[in-house]
């Protein structure tokens, strides 16, 4: 058993052996910012002040230069010795600590299921009680799978101004849980419990041009910001570039090309990297080589990414040479997690 003491508070509870710092705070009626619950969203990020843990998942969302600056993550960390973690980054008042774990329980039904690419599906889920989820574009939710305690993380793919419903954009993983759900025994009909909402991710409110940067079923935040700056009547300037692997993987290209009349300061570059018909005549390679090759200059930009891990490794890189400001890159990698 260790114990965990946490400022800004001067408050401590105790971590049992192998359990998290973030299911020990929970789990003793506390609360911290948290997401996924698996190291892959890193709203949960904490600087270590004294001792040391265990990582005990994905560290996707820690950066070699913030671990050797001590930051840690509360759910993929098991504390070895006594710690001391701050918190002050969370933004969190001290009633809302002791408060508890405050994210909501939704009861939902599935409304439809479609395919929109060969391995990437649609879910619609109608909120039956309560009757409507409040939510940012670009957060997430977690969907419980049925008959255990087990959870999967989805962005809202729907704008805030939809709130009778939640969008899932989900890509099918071999062995995963819920991918085992789509491909057999889930149902128009069947109800699900989702959590929620998570995740910090969402628009800015800057003077600056935005670059959106999607691939695979990270396309579906992305979606919900577009959607929201439309309904909101945004002028400025967007890019979203998405890039997929052949013309069969693009999928909402008719969805953007709506939220595209409605808000006319958007540019969409789809992007094809593995094969193309001869009559495309859109951009081809990988979608951070597209971003290069359209904008030599990105001075002046807030930037939102999200897709698989290595694209986001691509892109970081490559917005800091061009002039994105680290602080204004913003980003959801979306981490395989459909284990058994």
């Amino acid at each position: 058993m260790s114990k965990i003491q946490v400022l800004p508070y001067d408050r401590a509870f105790e971590c049992a052996e192998e359990e998290t710092i973030l299911a020990a705070a929970l789990r003793q009626g506390l609360y911290v910012r948290y997401g996924c619950k698996h190291g892959g969203c890193g709203t949960c990020k904490s600087l270590l002040v004294d001792g040391d843990v265990e990582e005990s998942g994905s560290t996707f969302a820690l950066g070699p230069s913030e671990r050797a600056e001590g930051w840690i993550l509360a759910c993929a960390s098991q504390p070895s010795e006594d710690c001391v973690i701050d918190v002050s980054s969370m933004e969190l008042t001290e009633e809302e600590f002791l408060a508890g774990d405050q994210i909501g329980s939704l009861l939902t039904e599935v409304e439809t299921i479609q395919s929109l690419t060969p391995d990437i599906r649609s879910v619609r889920l109608r909120l039956v009680e309560p009757d409507a989820i409040t939510f940012v574009a670009g957060q997430f939710v977690n969907v419980e799978i049925p008959g255990s305690e087990d959870v999967r993380a989805f962005s809202l793919a729907n704008p805030p101004s939809e709130a009778d419903r939640i969008d899932l954009i989900v890509k099918l993983l071999p062995g995963g849980r819920f991918s085992q759900l789509l491909a057999g025994t889930l149902r128009v009909g069947d109800r699900l419990r989702v959590y929620g909402p998570l995740g910090q991710l969402k628009i800015r409110l800057t003077y600056r041009r935005i670059l959106m940067i999607a691939g695979g079923s990270g396309l579906a935040p992305l979606l919900s910001m577009l959607a929201d700056l439309a309904h909101k009547g945004n002028t400025r300037p967007v890019t979203l570039f998405f890039g997929a692997r052949r013309p069969e993987d693009l999928y909402c290209v008719e969805q953007i090309a709506r939220i595209r009349d409605a808000m006319p300061v958007l540019e969409f570059i789809p992007s094809l990297s593995d094969a193309w018909p001869t009559d495309w005549s859109g951009e081809t390679g990988l979608v951070t080589e597209v971003v290069a090759r359209r904008l030599p200059s990105l001075e002046g930009y807030d930037a939102y990414l999200a897709g698989p891990p290595p694209m986001i490794d691509a892109a970081i890189p490559l917005l800091r040479a061009r002039g994105v400001r680290a602080r204004n890159i913003h980003f959801d990698a979306f981490l395989p997690t459909g284990g058994p």
